[in-house]
């Protein structure tokens, strides 16, 4: 699940409009651009923009396999221990699948294996996708990484030094014997984002963390040649702690703007237009293996698609696992954008699943109809599921089915802690699984009759 409208929060200061929230980018004009804000991918590079990496296909080379079995369509029924061997292939054996990195491309032969074992026709689909609009980042610091947002005008790549905090980064509040190429920590208020940003680069900043002053995300903008990122206040206090105490290193990194990633297409033998297509996506964010988001929908894909295809229901539905979700549903955009008028026109629905892992109870999101049916259909096998609203400041894959027209359903179990270190595989459950992969079965049949 990518975080969206609502996650970025720039509240007053003591120059309010004139000062830093001028700097803030309106979020109406990002979703306007097709982009969503996301805690993603952070992988080091130089300190200056460069060009789209070149992106060798995916290998199989050391990626995982599942447990064989003589025949996985034998079994006809929902198993929930198999979707949870897909969690820990993908979540554990791989970890971290942040779109454009080698771990998204063993993620990809991974799930293209496993289609390919029950029988369908998969397609590999490379895309390019670009976050200049909201470039992700991190700060690792004494064993814990902490997810954050480059600043707009921020440089891409790695600083490493002393953490040292700097107020509100006042030129006198910076060491007068300078910082030495260490990493300025600084509170936002007063000053402008530009101001803070050009007084530590004067007094040898190597690196900047400014962290918000109120609840919520902060991005921002400050043009400079270091890596610069914004943070929530809960992480740029826990730092500013550190900084005060023993001295301690940080290290910021800043990803590449672009790059390549890849949508993962299954479609039954001899199809050409989907009448339903089930999906989810198979990245993560950079700080955790994703258990939950989303190695636990990636799972439910899979073993939905062994199922549909174990009791011969295989027909025209479809299945589709995105790349580059957390950067902002560029892989269900690029999916839905090369759908010519044939496809759009005879696909009837589309079920997303993100987050589904957790011992929550679960909760239909999207267009009425589709959450009616998909409500029904768990009720006639014993599982209950109530409609509710997309989380404050989330987004999630089936928004660019909807905006096509195409009724959606969005499979969700709340969860605090996605987009955080502490999403791993202890907290997933067979049953909250296996629940998910038959309401979704269920609301197959019912959609295609």
């Amino acid at each position: 699940m990518v975080p969206a409208e609502g996650a970025v929060v720039i509240g007053p200061s003591a120059r309010s409009l004139a000062g830093d929230s001028r700097f803030a980018r309106p979020l109406a004009a990002l979703l306007a651009a097709g982009l969503v804000l996301a805690a993603a991918a952070c992988s080091s590079g130089d300190s200056t923009p460069t060009a789209t990496p070149t992106v060798s296909p995916p290998d199989a080379t050391a990626t995982p396999v599942a447990s064989p079995t003589p025949d996985p369509l034998l079994d006809r029924e929902a198993s929930g221990e198999r979707a949870l061997d897909h969690v820990r292939a993908l979540s554990v054996e791989i970890g971290p699948r942040v779109a454009g990195t080698d771990g998204e491309r063993r993620a990809v032969e991974y799930i293209r294996g496993e289609l390919e074992r029950y029988g369908y026709e998969v397609m590999v689909e490379d895309f390019p996708f670009d976050a200049s609009a909201f470039l992700p980042a991190r700060v690792d610091i004494a064993g814990q990484a902490h997810p954050g947002f480059a600043f707009n005008g921020s440089a891409e790549g790695v600083a490493t030094g002393r953490l040292v905090f700097a107020g509100i980064g006042r030129a006198e509040e910076f060491p007068a014997a300078g910082l030495n190429e260490g990493i300025a920590l600084i509170e936002r208020g007063d000053l402008t984002f530009q101001e803070k940003v050009d007084n530590a680069v004067a007094a040898g900043a190597s690196g900047v963390i400014i962290y918000n002053n109120e609840t919520g995300s902060l991005l921002a903008e400050a043009n400079t040649s270091i890596p610069v990122i914004g943070l929530r206040q809960d992480a740029g206090m826990a730092l500013r702690t550190l900084a005060t105490g023993d001295q301690v290193d940080a290290t910021i990194t800043v990803s590449p703007r672009q790059g390549i990633a890849y949508n993962v297409v299954a479609k039954p033998a001899g199809v050409d237009a989907c009448e339903t297509v089930s999906g989810g996506h198979h990245d993560s964010v950079a700080v955790t293996g994703g258990a939950d988001d989303n190695a636990s929908g990636t799972a439910a894909v899979l073993e939905l698609a062994r199922v549909v295809a174990a009791n011969g229901e295989q027909n025209a539905n479809c299945f589709v696992l995105f790349g580059a979700e957390e950067f902002g549903l560029f892989g269900s955009k690029e999916f839905v954008r090369e759908l010519d008028d044939g496809e759009l026109n005879a696909l009837r629905a589309m079920l997303n699943l993100d987050v589904v892992g957790v011992d929550e109870d679960l909760v239909l999101i999207g267009s009425d109809d589709m959450t009616d049916t998909a409500r029904l259909a768990g009720e006639s096998i014993g599982i209950e599921a109530e409609r509710g609203e997309v989380p404050n400041g989330a987004g999630s894959d089936h928004a660019s089915f909807i905006e096509a027209g195409i009724p959606a359903v969005f499979f969700y179990r709340n969860d605090t802690l996605i987009h955080t270190p502490q999403d791993a595989i202890d907290r997933i459950l067979v049953r909250s699984l296996q629940d998910t992969v038959r309401i979704a079965y269920a609301t197959l049949l019912e959609v295609t009759g």
